[in-house]
């Protein structure tokens, strides 16, 4: 009797985990920011819409996926009103409300510099007595006060809640250098013609992920989202896609 309620249980249990994935809409945000994701004739494209389509489908689930502010998408999932948030990575803040899949690429945190008045950037300490600009909310922002902290806060960090503010006032010299993404950061300066910026060296190397909120995606998506994520990595389907946008398959 035991044995036939216990297999009874089991199988209304996964009849309940069915409809998680087939009839739940997940809703994925993201910031307009190529070449991760940007829109092109009414069309978001980039290798997180093109993962996200891969995966939805196997797993028979619909999705949408919208391009707001980075501070509204955050926003957006925390409050439930979007399940997912890509691309980002990991810290401890973050870690408190998203679950994250496995890392699907690697990227890189460094200076931008002013070509006609360059930093001439080769150590930390060249970053001393330098204003440098970075938008809000950014993991590049808190990483550059870390930076700010262990040379004595002796950089000026111009604030802004607009990405692109920080590459125009550098374009015309009025921060001495910007502290961001390194593949958006080339991306917006081609897109923009800022034709006064260049890439000075690399500061740190970061994986990007998906961010999943823990308290407002069905347990069994995620679970089942990742899997099949891992299964395109070791495939090599998740390295073909990214080797289109010049990326690299985090290990």
């Amino acid at each position: 009797m035991l044995k036939y309620l216990f297999t009874v249980l089991l199988l209304l249990s996964f009849s309940l985990a069915i409809p998680a994935l087939a009839k739940d809409k997940i809703s994925f945000v993201t910031l307009d920011s190529a070449p991760y994701s940007y829109m092109e004739n009414g069309q978001i494209k980039g290798p997180g819409p093109i993962i996200i389509k891969a995966i939805c489908a196997k797993l028979n689930v619909d999705y949408e996926i919208k391009l707001l502010p980075w501070r509204r998408a955050l926003i957006t999932v925390s409050r439930g009103l979007a399940q997912a948030v890509f691309f980002l990575s990991e810290n401890e803040q973050r870690k408190l409300w998203l679950d994250f899949s496995p890392p699907i690429f690697q990227t890189e945190y460094g200076i931008f510099e002013c070509k006609t008045n360059p930093i001439k950037y080769k150590k930390i300490e060249d970053l001393k007595g330098k204003m440098l600009a970075a938008f809000t909310p950014s993991n590049a922002l808190n990483e550059l006060r870390i930076i700010n902290e262990q040379l004595g806060g002796q950089i000026e960090i111009d604030i802004t809640a607009e990405s692109l503010s920080p590459f125009r006032k550098l374009n015309v010299c009025r921060v001495d250098g910007i502290y961001a993404n390194k593949d958006v950061g080339i991306a917006t300066i081609q897109k923009e013609n800022f034709n006064n910026i260049q890439y000075a060296d690399t500061i740190k190397k970061l994986n990007y992920s998906i961010g999943f909120s823990k308290n407002h995606t069905p347990p069994v998506f995620v679970k089942e989202f990742n899997k099949h994520l891992t299964q395109m990595k070791k495939s090599g389907e998740l390295a073909k896609i990214l080797k289109e946008f010049g990326m690299k398959a985090a290990e």
